[in-house]
């Protein structure tokens, strides 16, 4: 199997992609714009040069050529010509759960079975390591041998780093079930409170391999797409009438209501600088939040725990124009955002006069004249 990935501590980039994607500034292609336009979730391909406007702080910039790329084919030009039509593309899946799914398996199977360019690089990145499958892989390997590596990662290292969050899911069942069975109120809850801090610590926000992402694509001339996958998560507790003894309790009441009332956020996690830096990375961060089925038991509750977890990617996919799902087949999320990395326009455009190179600007954006649709906009 390694013959198809290698783990790395950082997101890795194929020699051949880089070279490629560095090769590709034409003279006429210094500066460029990914721009990608889409009616109720539809890509619009009608648009032509005349409907694009680019400008920095306020000032508008002479638009030189445009390139429709519609199913990873250049499929019109306009103006000057745009030497790099097709983009190379990265794409990272990282996959954010504590227990292997079969329908896991099914994103790695419909990722390996898209068609790609020779150029194009993908990793998969698990609670335990990042691999890389690089173009010589994508191209020489078979789907079926990419699928088995892919899923054989997956099984291994989720089934190793959910193992602890398990473990405590379980010890706070029987803390539950030990609460309604009489056991004492005040030590049971400072148990399941030391149990809640510890899933809470293995659970915090990382935002190191964003931010390695950032830094090694961020010279890259490329369509980048950064995927997370959430698991969702539950966390057990007290039925009904059990909350009701424990509120009417004057010595627990504040606890319980604590503990088992609503689900704190991580309050230190400041997202603003991560963000910048994916965008000006050019990385698009996109959300599936894959919702499973938890095992019903009639003696306990289960609340929703991930919820913080997805305010925190819903804000950065929202923020990189990014796609968000919530969906039990997580397969299908990924073929629309796949679907959308075959699809764009490039916009070349004249860049600021001399005089105003060395004032600092709020950066190149586009906008669309008298269309109202959705526009996501990416410097190269």
């Amino acid at each position: 199997m390694k013959k198809f990935f290698s783990g790395v501590l950082a997101i890795l980039i194929s020699g051949a992609a880089l070279a490629l994607a560095s090769n590709q500034r034409g003279a006429n292609d210094d500066h460029l714009l990914l721009l990608q336009v889409f009616d109720k979730g539809k890509f619009v391909e009608t648009l032509s040069l005349s409907d694009f406007e680019v400008f920095t702080d306020g000032k508008l910039l002479d638009v030189k050529g445009l390139s429709l790329v519609k199913g990873l084919k250049e499929k019109r030009k306009e103006g000057m010509e745009i030497k790099s039509g097709v983009l190379p593309r990265v794409i990272v899946l990282e996959f954010r759960g504590y227990e292997y799914d079969q329908k896991l398996g099914q994103i790695v199977e419909h990722l390996f079975r898209t068609p790609y360019s020779p150029s194009d690089t993908i990793s998969l990145v698990t609670p335990v390591k990042v691999y890389g499958f690089f173009s010589e892989y994508l191209r020489d390997r078979t789907p079926e041998e990419l699928i088995n590596a892919g899923s054989s990662i997956l099984k291994r290292d989720l089934s190793v780093t959910g193992k602890t969050e398990n473990e405590i899911i379980q010890e706070l069942t029987r803390l539950v079930l030990d609460l309604q069975e009489g056991s004492s109120a005040k030590d049971t809850l400072m148990q399941y409170q030391q149990n809640l801090e510890s899933l809470k610590n293995i659970r915090k926000f990382s935002s190191d391999t964003l931010m390695a992402a950032a830094g090694r694509f961020s010279e890259i001339r490329a369509l980048k797409h950064y995927v997370i996958i959430y698991e969702q998560e539950f966390l057990p507790i007290p039925n009904s009438q059990m909350m009701d003894t424990l509120l009417a309790n004057q010595s627990v009441m504040f606890q319980a209501s604590e503990l088992f009332r609503s689900i704190s956020s991580d309050e230190s996690v400041i997202l603003e600088p991560l963000i910048e830096e994916l965008k000006e990375s050019g990385i698009i961060v996109d959300f599936i939040y894959f919702k499973t089925d938890p095992r019903p038991r009639p003696d306990i509750q289960l609340r929703e725990l991930s919820t913080d977890m997805f305010d925190i990617y819903f804000k950065m996919a929202n923020a990189t124009g990014g796609f968000v799902g919530s969906s039990v087949t997580p397969s299908t999320q990924l073929r629309r955002i796949l679907e959308r990395t075959e699809n764009y326009y490039l916009i070349s455009y004249a860049g600021p006069s001399e005089e105003n190179l060395e004032r600092p600007t709020s950066g190149v954006k586009a906008r669309l004249k008298n269309k109202d649709y959705k526009l996501t906009c990416v410097k190269l």
